[in-house]
């Protein structure tokens, strides 16, 4: 009755499956996760039926949850291009499993090849369980508030939990742990990744919530602290370390040019020759000295100390203001088209910059209104503003 359409192709959905196996460990993996795909196809093909047959299965449906006293909701089904939508659809079809039963065992509907026995239905709850991870670490990561520090801790405890379950043979069936097994070397594959980075162990070290301590808690190898570490020190010698003697530089240059006539020679005190202040030279060293706070605005917490830390201050905003994701940055770039529409596409960057600041600025409650009314004046409403009595009336003569 029904076409299977666009979900003759359930494979899509697994394009990593074999990252890191072996050819005869990706034949056992695929026997063992089967059940798993078996019932992912058989939900999305059921969803997909109901909403394309608009004149049998989908009233039809509506009739079986009005029977069920279940709210009135379209089945979604999940796709490659969206995050989260197998635990959406998982989730749905957990709490509209009575609907689905129903409608699956009615033999005029031809809807039996897509009914779930027990043990499927009992894969579909743990599937979802343990994708829960995931739609919450989305959501998450979707705000504009995670920053670098929050990727590493919230990566190690996704692994955490897929290592628990995939050892839990009493709380999941096989074909879950094999399924957790894929899920784990795929997460394994993009946490590598992060190695080759080294914003991600910088900001770490930086925010005074983690330091070194965190990764000694969680017992990462002794090497790879060290060359963590040694990345920090590289990167404030060569870019932070020296902003204190550029500043004092022009000033002493400048004190120089004065008092060129009274000096022996203008190199005696040449600003780039003269030592490092012990203050500037010490300063990641006594911050990683202090014990580590529970700290959970670390921008502001560098700023309160940026007279005791005045370079390294200057390198934890750098590095603790950048995103966790794009997801921010997605957001700008779609709120510039409302501000820019193709019928005021004349404005300049620096005014369509100022504007999407201001939105901003406006949203988090920085923009106040006597700074406003400051830059605009008082804006006084008198008689002159007034349209005399009657001035939109419509007479016929």
């Amino acid at each position: 009755m029904v076409g299977d359409g666009e979900d003759d192709e359930p494979l899509d959905m697994w394009e990593d499956f074999g990252y890191g196996l072996s050819d005869e460990q990706r034949k056992e993996m695929e026997v063992s996760v089967q059940p798993v795909r078996s019932m992912l196809v058989k939900l999305r093909k059921f969803s997909y039926a109901v909403k394309n047959s608009t004149t049998i299965l989908l009233p039809e449906w509506f009739r079986t949850l009005k029977t069920f006293s279940l709210p009135e909701r379209m089945m979604p089904h999940d796709v490659s291009t969206r995050w989260n939508s197998t635990y959406d659809m998982l989730e749905f079809a957990v709490k509209y499993r009575q609907a689905i039963d129903a409608m699956t065992a009615a033999r005029d509907l031809d809807l039996r090849k897509y009914e779930l026995v027990a043990a499927e239905w009992r894969i579909a709850g743990e599937l979802r369980d343990v994708l829960k991870i995931f739609k919450d670490a989305t959501l998450f990561f979707s705000r504009g508030t995670p920053n670098l520090t929050t990727v590493i801790p919230a990566m190690d405890h996704i692994d955490k939990v897929l290592a628990t379950c995939s050892d839990s043979p009493y709380q999941f069936s096989l074909a879950i742990r094999a399924a957790l097994a894929v899920g784990k070397a795929a997460l394994n594959k993009y946490y590598n990744k992060t190695d080759h980075s080294e914003v991600y162990r910088i900001a770490m070290i930086l925010h005074p919530r983690h330091k070194l301590e965190y990764f000694r808690k969680h017992e990462w190898e002794q090497e790879w602290i060290d060359a963590a570490l040694q990345i920090v020190r590289d990167e404030f010698d060569r870019s932070y370390a020296t902003l204190e003697a550029d500043d004092g530089a022009s000033l002493q240059g400048n004190a120089g040019v004065a008092t060129s006539s009274t000096s022996q020679n203008i190199f005696d005190n040449l600003p780039d020759l003269a030592p490092m202040s012990p203050n500037s030279l010490d300063e990641l060293d006594r911050y990683l000295a202090m014990p580590v706070e529970d700290v959970k605005d670390a921008l502001m917490w560098w700023f309160e100390r940026s007279e005791a830390y005045p370079l390294l201050s200057r390198m934890a905003r750098d590095y603790l203001s950048i995103p966790a994701t794009t997801v921010g940055v997605e957001r700008v770039f779609s709120q510039g088209r409302l501000i820019l529409p193709h019928v005021r596409n004349r404005l300049t960057f620096q005014t369509t910059r100022s504007l999407m600041c201001i939105g901003t600025w406006s949203v988090l409650g920085l923009v106040k209104y006597k700074d406003v009314k400051s830059v605009f004046g008082d804006d006084v409403e008198g008689p002159e503003d007034e349209l005399p009595t009657g001035w939109d009336a419509i007479t016929f003569s």
